[in-house]
């Protein structure tokens, strides 16, 4: 009998219990946000990984910016940053005396992070001194040491070609702690080499037949260390060679270098940017010198003309198309850079340019100030 009672309290007990038990109602479900589902997090695999934008390749290039002038300041990275430029040139900037302690690092990452990812290239010098890099020393001047042959043949300031040849000047560049190794180290992409055509100065050349050297295979060479010290750490990195566009009929160069970019092909302006720009170049090797030429010419373009018989005025268009040609034949990918800032010759050149199925930048001599994707 009392086991039956027991019995019969506990079901009592179980159905109270359940009676006060609420029915679920449509406020107590979570809610379902299907614009932020839950994410489970996992090891990415070559199906789960998300695809990262990464910065263009050399064929794929479009529009880039040559900017070396300038020391960057946030506003123009943002302007840069924000564009739609496939390719930047920039100066080492962390190279000059004066600015050691810039950011370059974080300038390059913030390229490459970028929206619209950027190839982030250095610009260097590697046929002339410039006396406030890092590396010149005090004392230093034209014959101390040796291989500082003369100044600048179109007037720039500290410039100073070089016999490039020396050790001394190789090891700046390629020596363990050398500028290479820190253009490596703070990220860039690639070289872009400014002067490649020193063999072709007057005094250098002397200087090499001195040495009893040949100066065009001594730059064949020196570029060549370049690229093999910077590819040995980073496979994909860029060459590009400015102007020494007849460079191109040595094999052994073309396949050292990634393209060539050359200066004044059409226009061209000043040392130290007197004028800017719109100087045309002899269109034809006839043109050169002749009057209808020289007095075509503006007076700051004519006095640059006058001043420095060994300038880009002395040298037709026609001259560099044909280099630019037998190197774009042999597959090289060609980028020119003409100066100017009137408009009408700015559409001209790039129009030209594109026609001949190069990739154009148009800005001012002095490389100073932004220039957006035109």
């Amino acid at each position: 009998m009392l086991t039956r009672i027991l019995l019969i309290l506990t079901l009592a007990l179980l159905l109270a219990a359940c009676q006060d038990t609420p029915e679920p109602t449509d406020s107590a479900i979570p809610p379902t946000h299907e614009s932020s589902p839950t994410v489970t997090r996992q090891s990415p695999t070559a199906e789960t990984e998300t695809a990262v934008s990464t910065p263009p390749t050399l064929a794929d290039i479009q529009t880039w910016l040559y900017l070396i002038d300038v020391n960057l300041e946030q506003d123009t990275i943002n302007q840069i940053a924000d564009s739609s430029h496939d390719m930047v040139v920039v100066d080492y900037i962390s190279s000059e005396t004066n600015n050691t302690d810039y950011p370059m690092s974080q300038v390059i990452d913030a390229l490459h992070d970028s929206p619209h990812p950027k190839r982030v290239i250095a610009y260097i010098d590697i046929g002339e001194a410039e006396s406030y890099r890092s590396y010149w020393q005090p004392g230093w001047r034209i014959g101390n040491p040796e291989w500082i042959i003369t100044g600048d043949p179109d007037g720039w300031d500290e410039n100073y070609p070089v016999a490039y040849w020396y050790d001394e000047w190789q090891a700046i560049w390629l020596e363990k702690n050398g500028l290479l190794q820190g253009i490596l180290d703070v990220g860039f992409d690639g070289v872009y080499l400014d002067w490649v055509e020193a063999y072709s100065d007057e005094e250098v050349a002397d200087k090499a037949a001195q040495d009893n050297l040949d100066p065009v295979q001594e730059m064949i060479w020196f570029v060549g260390d370049i690229a093999d010290f910077s590819r040995a750490q980073n496979p994909d990195f860029l060459v590009i060679a400015q102007n020494a566009a007849e460079l191109a009929q040595h094999d052994e160069y073309v396949n050292i270098i990634d393209a060539i970019a050359q200066e004044q092909v059409w226009f061209d302006g000043g040392a130290d940017n007197e004028p800017p720009g719109d100087c045309p170049l002899p269109r034809t090797d006839d043109d050169i010198e002749t009057d209808d030429y020289v007095n075509s010419l503006s007076p700051e373009c004519r006095r640059q003309h006058d001043e420095f018989p060994e300038s880009t005025l002395h040298v037709s268009s026609e001259e560099y198309l044909h280099d630019l040609t037998i190197a774009q034949d042999k597959g090289v990918p060609i980028f020119t850079v003409d100066y100017a800032l009137e408009p009408d010759h700015i559409q001209w050149i790039l129009e030209t340019s594109r026609s001949h199925g190069f990739i154009p930048f148009v800005g001012s001599r002095a490389l100073d100030g932004y220039v957006p994707p035109r």
